[in-house]
């Protein structure tokens, strides 16, 4: 299960941004971009040992 979470702008480029847990609780970041896809991995923010582990949604 993943789950996202749309925010404003994060990283200063005026386009939205996502968050998002991932099953193993780690936390990742995916910065917003002009093409309707989002790129990559994302960067990981918090580790899977994190305080997320334990819940069930950002937001």
């Amino acid at each position: 299960m993943l789950n996202v979470l749309g925010t404003p702008d994060v990283n200063g480029d005026t386009v939205p941004d996502l968050w998002a847990v991932r099953a193993d609780g780690s936390v990742r970041f995916y910065a917003g971009g002009k093409a309707s896809v989002v790129p990559g991995s994302g960067r990981e923010v918090l580790s899977a040992k994190s305080y997320w582990k334990n819940r069930i949604a950002v937001g």
